[in-house]
């Protein structure tokens, strides 16, 4: 019975340690995954505000830039 007791108490917690280790690792890539999109987002806003701010200050190729 001691035994029985001890391998069932081993065992979850084995279960237990393991399932603990999954989702940190789970959390941990989400969390790296946030911290992604939150940089990319502001890479993106900064360049957006440092663009050009009007269309008409656009030169395409070809054409004149004194015109």
């Amino acid at each position: 019975m001691r035994r029985d007791l001890r391998i069932a108490l081993l065992s979850a917690g084995v279960l237990l340690g393991f399932g603990s280790g999954f989702h940190a690792l789970r959390m941990r890539h989400w969390e790296r995954r946030l911290t992604w999109e939150r940089h990319m987002a502001g890479l993106c806003v900064d360049a957006a505000r440092g663009g050009p701010r009007s269309p008409s200050s656009l030169v395409l190729p070809g054409e004149d830039p004194g015109r």
